[in-house]
């Protein structure tokens, strides 16, 4: 039976303080029927926590991740990061063994996490309703493209429809081009940390009430939050704001300039950087324009303040720029390809990228979680995604099914390994 947080975990000489400090989910259980991005980079920022996570997963099937590049001997790398500590668990949820088992293990949790398209979950015979019945202090979370209510409640999603008609592509690309969608699935990932965030909330609010509660999560409302600033502009003068590229519509100079050998992406947020700028580029002349240094000034003049900064610029290579605005104290940054990135130092110093061993990748290297606590990242330990149904005789071990009733399963068609 899991933990109640309705009272105080039991003691046990496995959680010192220390752990219990990192990894603040421990003696929760989460049920898991998510699958592709949204729901999965939720359950995992659970699971890194401490959460016990096992992955309830379509017999014969499993998570469609399962099926993304690169693949190591039939087993996908990108899935085995992932879904990191997480165990999983094959069921047919059309045949009566397989929804007793559910059952079961909804009585025993604490949360259920899916991301279903919405009706689906009742059509299976687990509608909110069910649940409640069978365990009123459950935590479920629902993510979807458009959450269980309102006119495209139905419409099916990916995170390129839910940046599309939340505005935010609208605002990506370069002026007078086509709308760009984000480089990175923004929703998806937004939507499982919105997610994460409503289920540790959710739990602590449990503990007073000893109730759980349902939790309506969806991508395109997510991205709606990734706007203040457009949005703000918008409902209260109805502006609507172009894009452009990597500037900002009301800041000059903002964005990624072209320099010998690259791009360094420049950010003169305010008067008491343009200075610096002016400084780093040697041209402290500039200074002293009286119109250019001020904000207002310098967006009305934008293409000449620009065209200067890149001409400036293409004299040097990205490091050296880098050096010269360090030294003046610009805010700054070289535009970094993704592999840059993970080998720059920073990323080591921080201990960002976990590695493992699983048995048919081999040794597998993923981002980890962002979360340090008490100095150490979360991710200093970390599982492998698991194999297809790795776990299921496991799990009904757990739940008091002996060798002959498991047997009974596999024989129905309701479990897989």
């Amino acid at each position: 039976m899991s933990t109640s947080l309705t009272t105080p975990p039991p003691a046990s000489n496995d959680r010192s303080a220390e752990d219990i400090s990192r990894r603040p989910l421990q003696g929760i259980h989460v049920l898991d029927l998510t699958h592709v991005l949204a729901g999965p980079s939720c359950t995992t920022i659970l699971a890194d926590l401490g959460a016990e996570v096992l992955k309830v997963e379509r017999l014969g099937v499993g998570d469609m991740s399962r099926q993304v590049d690169p693949i190591r001997q039939g087993e996908s790398y990108y899935f085995a990061g992932l879904n990191r500590n997480k165990r999983s668990l094959a069921l047919d949820l059309k045949r009566k063994g397989a929804k007793l088992i559910l059952e079961e293990l909804v009585r025993r949790a604490d949360v259920l996490v899916e991301n279903f398209r919405p009706g689906m979950l009742e059509a299976l015979g687990f509608g909110y309703e069910h649940l409640r019945k069978l365990n009123p202090a459950l935590v479920i979370c629902s993510i979807s493209g458009f959450g269980q209510s309102g006119p495209l409640r139905d419409h099916k999603s990916f995170d390129l429809v839910a940046q599309a008609i939340s505005g935010v592509m609208s605002l990506t690309g370069e002026p007078g081009r086509p709308p760009m969608r984000a480089g990175v699935p923004i929703g998806d990932i937004l939507s499982g940390v919105y997610g994460a965030a409503a289920i540790a909330s959710a739990l602590i609010g449990r503990m007073t009430s000893g109730r759980g509660c349902v939790i309506d999560l969806s991508m395109f409302d997510a991205l709606l939050t990734t706007i203040p600033y457009f949005a703000g502009r918008y409902l209260a003068d109805g502006d609507l704001l172009p894009p452009v590229g990597s500037g900002d519509p009301k800041v000059v100079p903002y964005g990624a300039f072209p320099a010998a050998d690259g791009y360094i992406a420049i950010a003169v947020f305010g008067d008491a950087f343009w200075p610096l700028l002016c400084q780093g580029i040697g041209h402290p002349e500039l200074a002293e324009d009286a119109d250019l240094a001020k904000a207002g000034s310098r967006l009305e003049r934008r293409q000449e303040v620009e065209t200067l900064l890149i001409d400036c610029l293409k004299d040097k290579t990205v490091a050296e720029w880098c050096d010269r605005f360090a030294a003046v104290g610009l805010p700054h940054a070289p535009v970094l390809s993704v592999g840059a990135a993970l080998d720059h130092p920073h990323t080591q110093a921080r201990r960002l990228i976990v590695e493992f061993e699983h048995q048919k990748c081999g040794k597998v290297k993923s981002v980890g979680s962002p979360i340090n606590i008490d100095g150490e990242p979360i991710t200093t330990s970390v599982r492998p995604g698991p194999m297809l149904g790795e776990h299921t005789e496991e799990v009904l071990k757990e739940l008091g099914y002996d060798a002959i009733a498991i047997a009974s399963l596999k024989t129905e068609g309701a479990i897989g390994s």
